[in-house]
């Protein structure tokens, strides 16, 4: 009869030291806050954010593989979610349309259905949703507001204050 060989188990509850993982958070931050910077999110912001999410993920870290390989992924997947609820969804409706056909070569929009993209209601709406989230992160100066814009928006105050009186 042969003898199992009795490994020990790596103990779950190792606690990661403060300069491990500043030193793995600097080093990932540097890398993913230049990618992930959008509207007014600064590359400071981002690296901020960064710290946070590493942070958040560290409760979840097993010790089965390197802390940066880790904490790389988890703040990468939290930045990407963050730029896409707070900027813009990468992902086109395109790909999951019934009439997307990627090889099709008559046409740029590789759409059997629509030789433009903007007669599309679900490509429209999802293009339009994008631009008005990323107006939001774009600063206008107030000399770029058109005076035909003033106008209407003197004229709809005026409406709606000559309804309460």
């Amino acid at each position: 009869m042969k003898k199992k060989k009795t490994t020990k188990k790596k103990s779950q509850n190792k606690s990661v030291s403060d300069e491990e993982f500043v030193d793995v958070w600097e080093k990932i931050s540097k890398k993913l806050g230049y990618k992930f910077k959008f509207g007014y999110h600064s590359y400071e912001d981002m690296k901020q954010q960064a710290a946070i999410f590493a942070l958040e993920g560290l409760k979840n870290y097993d010790h089965k593989r390197p802390l940066e390989n880790f904490l790389w992924t988890h703040v990468r997947n939290r930045l990407f979610n963050y730029k896409r609820d707070n900027y813009q969804r990468p992902d086109k409706p395109c790909l999951t349309c019934p009439f997307y056909k990627p090889k099709e070569a008559s046409c740029t929009s590789q759409c059997s259905e629509f030789s433009n993209k903007n007669d599309c209601s679900l490509y429209s709406s999802w293009y339009t949703r994008n631009e008005n989230k990323k107006n939001i992160m774009r600063p206008v100066s107030i000399e770029s507001v058109s005076q035909n814009a003033e106008d209407k928006l003197d004229t709809h105050i005026s409406n709606k204050t000559a309804q309460f009186f």
